[in-house]
């Protein structure tokens, strides 16, 4: 499996991006006390989790979370994020790091975090980290464009963010409403095949990717499937032969259409008969934070234009 694709996998396929690395030490500024707290939110498990003060050591597991603290204004609580959270650069320039996989308790334990909050990867460790005292919230990657729109809201409550939180997710949802009115008229678009990686993963209804194809009105091939990050078969891409191929693979994985050419009998799908296959950055299309408007806007464009930015 291609590397610059592990944490894209691994958070999305629980095998389903880019490293990031220690860097220079940052010192984050103490946030002001909030009124706003305690705040109780419900986490994926159904449990209640109440905040009670105004986070201050936050860790984050999951690349998509890190974006969004930093995107409405809680980057100076992170005190700590795993080895792919490398976007914005104030992200990657965090001197702590903590392991995407496997995480260990112990290192948690001596970053002294206030919040800690966890992602699909690290699920089996969730309840080995709250015995050892951990304040951990539960948060797997959303599986709409509407559940990321939450999370960033919700975020923002949990960390007395909650005005900026509503500035980004308002943001998101103008630039989203905007994508909706140009396809308004659009009754089927083309068939789409989104490949994760060249064993042929790749996205089902049920993921934001999914998600985003659905707004786009494009057809999924891999709609109906039954699992999340479904692996096709050769036939069965040749059979539903897409019309558009977008690669999340094409920098990591050194896929293109000329490398889609040569797989035995591709040459006869639509897509790669009408060189209708494109890259797209693996990180804005794989991470549910606020870029994932980028990756609609982009897919938009690929979809209906066949122009990159």
């Amino acid at each position: 499996m291609a590397r610059g694709l592990l944490p894209a996998l691994a958070c999305l396929l629980v095998f389903v991006s880019a490293c990031g690395g220690g860097q220079a030490a940052v010192t984050p500024p103490t946030p002001a006390p909030s009124a706003a707290f305690p705040v109780t939110v419900t986490d994926q498990d159904g449990r209640a989790f109440t905040v009670q003060t105004q986070p201050r050591r936050i860790i984050s597991y999951s690349p998509g979370v890190t974006e969004i603290l930093f995107a409405i204004g809680a980057d100076g609580q992170v005190a700590a994020a795993d080895q792919f959270s490398d976007y914005p650069a104030a992200a990657k320039a965090l001197a702590e790091r903590v392991t995407y996989s496997n995480p260990d308790v112990e290192r948690a334990l001596g970053l002294n975090p206030d919040l800690v909050i966890m992602s699909r990867a690290q699920r089996t460790s969730v309840e080995r980290f709250r015995d050892a005292g951990l304040p951990v919230f539960y948060i797997p990657e959303p599986a709409s464009i509407d559940a990321i729109l939450e999370n960033v809201r919700m975020l923002g409550r949990m960390t007395g963010n909650a005005a900026e939180a509503e500035k980004v997710a308002a943001s998101m949802e103008a630039r989203i409403e905007a994508v909706k009115a140009q396809v308004v008229s659009i009754t089927q678009g083309p068939r789409t095949y989104y490949e994760i990686s060249d064993k042929l993963f790749t996205a089902g209804d049920r993921t934001f990717i999914g998600a985003m194809m659905s707004l786009l009105k494009a057809v999924n091939i891999a709609s109906g499937t039954a699992t999340d990050f479904p692996q096709l078969s050769a036939e069965a891409v040749i059979a539903r032969d897409p019309e558009v191929i977008v690669l999340a693979n094409a920098n990591s994985g050194g896929q293109s259409l000329e490398t889609l050419r040569r797989r035995p009998g591709w040459a006869s799908i639509s897509a790669v008969r009408d060189g209708r296959v494109y890259p797209i950055d693996p990180n804005i299309g794989t991470r549910p934070g606020p870029r994932i408007v980028d990756a609609l806007e982009e897919l938009g464009r690929l979809l209906y234009s066949g122009r990159t930015r």
